[in-house]
């Protein structure tokens, strides 16, 4: 998948599952540049309706941190952030 289908279906995911934020689709060029669309993807709003609350990290049967922030954390820490992304999401949900 290239950058901008990954980010494309990203959007799409993001705005069924709620977010109503900007989606930058008149700066698509600027925003796949570099590290732009971090502006986008490290959005608390936008993680969230990305990969939602619900399994994240557990101790027990306590949810300590939510999955959307487990996923950040992981994405931050991680060298290719589009093969991350690519790989991550669940595109068909």
């Amino acid at each position: 998948m290239t950058k901008l289908e990954i980010f494309k279906r990203m959007v799409s995911k993001a705005k069924a599952n709620g977010y109503d934020g900007d989606d930058y689709k008149n700066n698509i060029g600027f925003i796949l540049d570099g590290t732009n669309y971090y502006s986008l993807i490290f959005r608390k709003d936008f993680a969230k309706a990305i990969w939602g609350e619900v399994g994240g990290h557990y101790i027990g049967a306590e949810l300590v941190r939510p999955k959307w922030k487990t996923e950040l954390e992981n994405l931050a820490s991680t060298e290719d952030k589009w093969k991350y992304l690519e790989e991550n999401i669940k595109f068909n949900d």
